[in-house]
């Protein structure tokens, strides 16, 4: 069969990538169909136009430069090697396009081949990753200034406490009891401060049990001073705590470096330690119901993974609710174990509640709260990495609640 020129005319004009040929002189003598719908001209019109008319006038002058150089010295050029610039749009829109050339000689003159893409939408993304890596970059800097500003103030109140015990001990004449607080808390203080140094999660766990002990030893001889400053430490603590282990967990997260280790445990025994420790972030007046199905539920998940996500959910519970708000948590269990955490706080707007689980994301009306955007998203992940699932159900203004089903017993390939 032989095929006419009215194939290869159909051929030219229905590829995808824009394409046109211009003479020594830069006028277009021939285009097909994509390079005018890149620049937005009917059929036909963009013929016998020099190409600088698609070139922004600011641009015009040095793209005439290069034009002329390159017919002096033509060479091929890829895509892709860099080769972007600005066009201009029939309706004076500048758009991104990459650009391909080619040469040939035909009867003794110069013909220029040029291969157009529209990259305008590659290049908006790439404008919207570099202003949310500047973003992230920000909000990491200004993390890490507060570390540094807790940190700071975990040393002060350590040494206001060391001298608050010191002044109780020597006015109640026990020296041997001074000795011996005197010591353990400087040998506690003396780790803290060699360890800060290095890294924040080793002195932040010391600093924690260090603050239990105090507060054992000033159940005694109550002193409200001490306890209110212990109270600020162990808050403080697991604050920068939570903040390290999600970031700690991000990074296994993405690394797919979690190894779950599964054991049977009883799962309400879990929930009341995380109920129990969660006791220092509590506001004042608030109150955590706790309604469990079955007291002797045995599971078989991996334990500590369980326990960062329902701590997790808990401390949000807390933290986004009022003062004298009352937090419920409720379980039941058949085939899979399903825990609600409601919460009478502020809620999450209805337009919000679909990026709820998105990494770094956090809802307009909870942008004076601290935090980081990524407790849910990791939650979320391990959930379902250990065959779950999550829900929830909020209003604005009048609270939250959280539904997580995980299954009794979990089967692996571990």
């Amino acid at each position: 069969m032989l095929i006419g020129e009215d194939f290869y005319k159909i051929c030219f004009d229905t590829l995808l990538e824009g394409i046109c040929f211009t003479d020594n002189k830069g006028i277009i003598i021939m285009n097909n169909s994509s390079f005018e719908e890149i620049f937005g001209y009917d059929r036909g019109e963009l013929y016998q136009k020099n190409i600088t008319t698609l070139i922004p006038e600011e641009y015009r002058k040095i793209h005439l430069k290069h034009l002329l150089s390159y017919y002096k010295n033509p060479q091929k050029f890829k895509k892709g090697d860099g080769r972007d610039f600005y066009g201009l749009h029939k309706s004076g829109k500048i758009i991104h396009v990459e650009i391909g050339l080619n040469y040939f000689n035909y009867k003794g003159k110069i013909f220029v081949k040029a291969l157009i893409s529209d990259i305008s939408y590659r290049k908006y993304e790439e404008i919207k990753v570099k202003k949310l890596n500047l973003k992230l970059e920000k909000e990491v800097e200004d993390q890490t200034k507060e570390l540094t500003k807790a940190i700071k103030k975990l040393k002060k109140a350590n040494k206001e406490l060391k001298k608050e015990i010191q002044n109780k001990i020597l006015a109640e004449d026990k020296a041997k009891i001074a000795y011996h607080k005197e010591k353990e808390l400087n040998l506690l203080q003396t780790k803290f401060l060699s360890l800060a140094s290095h890294e924040f999660k080793t002195p932040l766990s010391g600093i924690l049990t260090s603050v239990t002990l105090i507060d054992r030893y000033n159940e005694v001889n109550k002193n409200k001073n001490i306890n209110n400053h212990i109270q600020t430490i162990k808050k403080l603590v697991n604050q920068l705590n939570t903040i390290l282990d999600d970031f700690l967990f991000l990074e296994k997260t993405e690394t797919k470096k979690i190894d779950y280790q599964f054991t049977n445990f009883l799962f309400c025994e879990l929930f009341e330690k995380i109920i129990k420790n969660s006791q220092s972030v509590l506001k004042k007046g608030q109150k955590i119901e706790f309604t469990p199905y079955n007291k002797n539920i045995i599971v078989y998940q991996d334990k500590k993974i369980v326990e960062i996500i329902f701590r997790n959910i808990l401390y949000n519970a807390i933290k986004y609710s009022p003062i004298n708000s009352l937090v419920t948590i409720k379980i039941h269990n058949n085939k899979y174990i399903t825990v609600k955490i409601e919460d009478k706080g502020i809620g999450i707007p209805q337009e919000d509640q679909k990026l709820v689980f998105k990494r770094f994301f956090r809802a307009k009306n909870a942008l004076h709260f601290q935090g980081t955007g990524i407790g849910l998203n990791i939650v979320k992940y391990h959930i379902e990495a250990l065959g779950g699932s999550i829900n929830f159900n909020s209003i604005e203004n009048i609270g939250t609640t959280f539904i997580v089903k995980l299954p009794i017993k979990m089967v692996h390939d571990y």
